[in-house]
């Protein structure tokens, strides 16, 4: 009798478990993001980001940034993905952390996404770019 109580309890308390976000959705939205980012379509942008990354700063001021960027780093010749990594910390909603190996015309760059699910669907909640 207890060893039943003890599997019913670990089945209930694994069923409870959320299951992790998907990665191919994830996917997307971060490539989404990196081709829109490459074609200058910055306005396209607000929608692929958290309401709060869109609140941190200006819109006008997130786009002249973008655009510096893509003048530094150049046209987008290759996107690499690395490797992803499941986030599911006690307070914070779960995320999942997108590397990506991204060649560029002039620079190759490693980038990481925090993409967390919404209201609405996934969205890019942090954004991190690094020269190789």
């Amino acid at each position: 009798m207890k060893h039943a109580l003890f599997i019913l309890i670990t089945v209930a308390f694994f069923s409870c478990a959320e299951k992790p976000m998907d990665v191919d959705q994830a996917k997307q939205v971060a490539e989404e993001l990196i081709k829109q980012s490459n074609a200058g379509n910055y306005e396209a942008l607000e929608d692929l980001y958290t309401p709060a990354f869109n609140q941190s700063e200006p819109m006008d001021i997130k786009i002249e940034k973008l655009s510096r960027l893509k003048n530094v780093m150049g046209d987008l010749q290759k996107i690499e993905f690395l490797k992803h990594t499941h986030v599911a910390e006690f307070g914070q909603p779960k995320a999942v952390i997108l590397e990506y190996r991204i060649i560029h015309s002039l620079v190759t760059s490693i980038e990481k996404f925090a993409i967390v699910e919404e209201e609405g669907g996934y969205r890019v909640a942090s954004h991190s770019v690094e020269s190789e």
